[in-house]
Parts: structure tokens; sequence; C-alpha cells
């Protein structure tokens, strides 16, 4: 009878969860389209409640559902507290809400969370751009600076987070997949990657998508390899790669030409990182900088936007936000290979590589790879 009892309760924590994670994933999704601009500010403060809401019922979740011990919960409640206090500072909640859903996630299978997560994303994408072609919502149209290169956003606030979007499904779908295509579905979905870069423009985001195709058209030689660098060589790259961007926006010169063109390539990614180093300081635990970005509800606005998720951590969250954020991959790459979960491990190195142009890491209708710190792990494929 208790044992019955006990596993009615996890089952009406786990709907509880799920039904959460839907409710937010369509809030974190709509509050990066153009909604804000066609409904007015005031959409923004009804899908951050919305947030709010999802938010506490996951902490009900966490308390009620789960069984943890009380040092662990207390030690939940330290890591919410730090989070909250450095995402207050900062003026940007993604990282705290985005934590409690990591720590909900405890119990779930992480590949009914991609299952859900494929649902609702590409149900959202394909009414988003319904709503933008049937003139419902603005499409949001730009050109790119000396190219005079024609890019639509098809209903989200950028044309670039039209095609973040789409690398992360179908990171996601590679997920529950663990990187298994045939040929006949690897080029199904290189042609939407071509289509998407035929609309979008976003060129950092195609490199990301054919790197991801080829991991998928290469999978046995890729698995071996990353089987063959471990989890220790591969915290390494991770930790070189964050720090090497970080140094490389620091010491960014405008008049010099390698550094020049390399901005150029990155759409001026660099300096907008280094403003930021010019006119902040460094905090331990954050700061509010003020940013404008094309989506901007405002309409018009003069553009400053630090994209490196790197540059963002440090210069918005701190220096102790930076490092626990290193720390969160290098314990994901740990749980990865533990498992024998590679597909995993690329997957967390295509977003490690992504995040020095892409500052989307904390976006769970994004990335949900975090979700896999604490959630179950499907049994893994042979490799070989």
């Amino acid at each position: 009878m208790l044992e019955k009892l006990a596993l009615h309760k996890d089952n009406l924590g786990n709907q509880l969860y799920m039904f959460c994670f839907s409710l937010y994933l369509i809030v974190n999704f709509m509050a990066g389209t153009t909604l804000s601009r066609a409904l007015g500010l005031g959409a923004i403060v009804v899908l951050l409640r919305l947030s709010q809401l999802a938010a506490l019922l996951v902490f009900c979740k966490i308390i009620f559902f789960d069984h943890h011990k009380f040092n662990t919960i207390l030690a939940i409640l330290v890591g919410a507290c730090f989070l909250f206090i450095v995402c207050k500072q900062a003026h940007e909640l993604d990282p705290f809400f985005m934590y409690l859903f990591i720590i909900g996630a405890y119990g779930i299978n992480f590949k009914q969370i991609l299952n859900k997560y494929i649902l609702v994303v590409l149900s959202m994408l394909l009414l988003v751009y319904a709503a933008a072609a049937l003139g419902l919502v603005p499409n949001n149209i730009m050109w790119r600076e000396g190219a005079g290169v024609v890019r639509a956003g098809l209903g989200l606030a950028t044309p670039s987070d039209l095609a973040a979007h789409v690398f992360y499904l179908m990171l996601a779908f590679a997920l529950v997949r663990d990187f298994i295509f045939s040929r006949q579905e690897i080029g199904f979905m290189a042609l939407i990657a071509v289509l998407i870069f035929a609309v979008t423009n976003s060129r950092l985001d195609a490199v990301l998508m054919l790197l991801l195709l080829l991991a998928m058209y290469f999978r046995r030689p890729v698995f071996k390899a990353i089987k063959f660098i471990g989890v220790k060589g591969a915290s390494a790259l991770v930790v070189l790669y964050a720090f090497g961007n970080l140094l490389l926006t620091y010491f960014f010169d405008p008049y010099d030409p390698v550094y020049a063109q390399l901005d150029a390539l990155l759409s001026r990614r660099l300096l907008f990182g280094n403003m930021a180093f010019e006119k902040y300081p460094i905090h331990l635990f954050g700061q509010y900088i003020y940013q404008n970005g094309n989506g901007d509800p405002r309409g018009f606005v003069v553009y400053y936007f630090i994209d490196s998720a790197y540059v963002q951590a440090l210069m918005m969250f701190g220096v102790g936000f930076l490092l626990f954020m290193l720390g969160l991959l290098v314990y994901l790459l740990y749980r990865a290979f533990k498992k024998q979960y590679y597909g995993l491990a690329i997957a967390i190195l295509l977003i490690v590589l992504s995040m020095a142009v892409n500052h989307h890491f904390w976006h769970i209708s994004y990335n949900i790879s975090l979700l896999a710190l604490l959630a179950v792990l499907p049994p893994v494929s042979d490799t070989e």
C-alpha cells in the first residue's frame, strides 16, 4: 500500500514538472518573438508572471514530491539564494529559473524531456511563422551591414534567434536518436539548414548546423574520438575555450587588421564585448549592463548587445557565476562520460562552441542540455 502511494506521488510530481516545463517553454519562447511589439510592453509583464508561476510550481515539486534529504534541500536553497542575488544584480532572471528546472528534473527521464521540448518548440515555431505570414505579428526584416543581404525573423525577435532555435531543435532531435540517422534523414535536415540560412543569413548558426550534421553522418569516428579524448580532455577544452574567448575579447584591438577581420566575421561581437570590459568593472556578484538588441520591442534603438555567453557571465553576473557555469558544464560532461552517453558529450561541446557567439545558454526554449544534470539519462546505444 505504501509503495503504491509512493509511486502515485512520484507520478504526480513528474506530471507537475512536465506541465510546468511545457508552460515555461511556451512563455520563454514567446518572450523571444515579436509578440511584445504587437501587443505592447504589457505582454512582457504577463509572460514574466507566467514564468514566475511555473517556477513556483516546480519549486513545490522539489520540496514536496522529490525525496531529498534535509541537507540536500538546504544546499538547493543556498544555490537558489546565490543565483537570485546575482540575477537581481544583472536584471536577468533566466539563470535562476533554469536552476529551478534543473533541480526539478531530478528523477525525470531526460528523453521524455527532450520529446516534450521538440513537440512544444516545433509547434511554437510553426504557429509563430503562421502568425507572421498572416500579419498577426511583425516579421522582423533586417539588412546585413555592408552586404545588402535581406534577413527575416519570421516572427522571431531576430533572424539569428530563428536560426538558433533550429540549431537547438536539431540538437535535441539528435540526442533523442543518439545521433543515429539515415542518409536520407541527414539530407532532409541539411535541406532545412540551407533554407534557414537562405532566410536568416545567420552564418555562425549555419556553421554550427553543419558541424552537427557532420557529427551525425560520421557518427562512429566522432564517437570514437570523443571516447579517446575522455572527460578530462573534454573538460580542459571547455575551460580553455571559455577563457580563450574572454581573453580574445578583452585584448581586442579594432586597429589590428587580424582582429578587425575576425570581428567582421563574428558580426562585431568582439567589439561589443570589449566595450563592456572598457566601460564596466568586473564584479564578484554581477552588475546591470544596459543593452539594446535588434529585437527590442520599442522599435529602432542604438544597438549594443553582448552576444558571448562567456562575456555575459563574467561582466553581467560576476566571477562567481562564471565559475559556477563552467562547473556545471564540466559536471555535465562527467555525467555524459560516466553513463557513456557520448551524444550528450558532443552536444555539450557544440553548445560550448556556440556560446562564444550565442547568448541563449540560459534560455530553456533553446538549450535544455542543462536539464540532463539531474535527470535520468537514457540507456546508451551501441557505439562500435
